[in-house]
């Protein structure tokens, strides 16, 4: 049996799924919310990058992102949002964790601010009320974001 030639059929499927993986901001339509969130019907919370993030801004403006949810399991708990990882000096995160509404569709409005110029690493984490969050990493997203100084 030729172990090599196995290896690589079982290594390539692997690579084609995570290359799917990779949000690409300029293949997104122009309407799509920036994240989608998706509660299975076990209420168990997925984020991933659906649309084009928001433009940069000035520093200290709250930039608004629309958080497109998809709720499979018609839950009502609240939706919780918190900055997680190594959170940057001076980013505040603003989501009123309400109660969703138990339909199959609805959007929210996430707000971040900024206040230091250039790049800056975002990881955003998201939970139902009363769930454990995701061990895999699943109910998070992580993208860069910048602000700059008026001029």
């Amino acid at each position: 049996m030729n172990y090599r030639a196995l290896g690589a059929l079982l290594v390539l499927p692997a690579l084609a799924a995570a290359a799917d993986h990779v949000h690409d901001s300029a293949a997104a339509a122009p309407n799509d919310p920036p994240i989608k969130i998706t509660i299975n019907p076990e209420a168990r919370v997925s984020a991933t990058l659906a649309g084009a993030l928001p433009s940069p801004t000035i520093c200290g403006r709250p930039v608004e992102f629309r958080v497109w949810i998809v709720n499979q399991g018609f839950v009502t708990s609240r939706l919780e949002a918190r900055l997680v990882g190594e959170v940057p000096e001076g980013t505040q995160l603003d989501f009123h964790p309400e109660p969703l509404k138990g339909v199959p569709e609805e959007q929210r409005t996430l707000r971040l601010t900024l206040t230091a110029p250039g790049p800056t690493d975002i990881t955003l984490a998201f939970k139902s009320q009363n769930n454990a969050p995701d061990l895999g990493g699943r109910d998070r997203v992580h993208f860069l974001m910048k602000c700059f100084t008026e001029s």
